[in-house]
């Protein structure tokens, strides 16, 4: 039987790859630098993870991952043509699937070490968040963590506590709540993005009249 985490980690990793591929097809880049920006986007979290967590790199344990990566790149390059003209929301679709699958497989291998539900959670927000600042650092514009008008994050957070607290009521249900979970964090971010739904404006800082000069 495959395992699920597998599974999670295969779409998460072709996901990521896409959104970085999207994001070089923004800037006008050669195959070469969207073979590197999706590859980089794919691994760039989970690698992080590892790092922290002080175990083998997923990556280097299993090279298949990153000929997983190529391949996305590849045909989301072949293919990129033909969604230019809806660039933008493509790439937010493709990093919020990509950051869905990320949390619960980081949360999914947090947990299987011996770590917190606290430290599983955080360790799923850093490897659902990593990639995509890699990404967009590397094509030069603001993280889309930071720059993004409407929820970002949050998503993936509360998506990340909502998976550990359903493991922890009835751990004996992992497949159905890393379901559940994954398709919250995506649907979540689906509406921000369709509706720019933000945080109150009692919750946002503001720049003053000084910084607008």
């Amino acid at each position: 039987m495959i395992d699920p985490t597998l599974i999670i980690v295969v779409i998460g990793v072709a996901a990521f790859a896409i959104s970085g591929v999207i994001a070089g097809a923004r800037q006008d880049a050669n195959i070469l630098t969207v073979l590197v920006l999706g590859v980089v986007t794919a691994i760039g979290g989970g690698t992080v993870r590892d790092i922290i967590l002080n175990i083998p790199v997923f990556w280097v344990k299993d090279f298949t991952i990153v000929w997983i990566a190529i391949l996305s790149s590849l045909l989301a390059f072949l293919f990129s043509s033909f969604f230019r003209e809806r660039i933008w929301k493509i790439l937010r679709y493709a990093d919020a699937i990509g950051v869905a699958f990320f949390t619960v497989a980081a949360i999914n291998k947090t947990l299987a070490l011996g770590h917190t539900g606290e430290v599983a959670v955080i360790m799923g927000f850093i490897t659902a968040c990593t990639g995509g600042i890699l990404r967009d650092l590397l094509t030069g514009r603001p993280p889309l963590v930071i720059a993004s008008d409407e929820l970002f994050v949050t998503p993936a957070l509360l998506g990340a506590i909502l998976y550990v607290l359903l493991l922890d009521i009835a751990p004996q249900y992992t497949t159905q709540w890393s379901v559940i979970s994954i398709c919250f964090i995506i649907g979540f971010r689906i509406i921000a993005i369709e509706t720019g739904l933000q945080f109150p404006k009692w919750l946002q800082m503001r720049p003053g009249k000084q910084a607008k000069k």
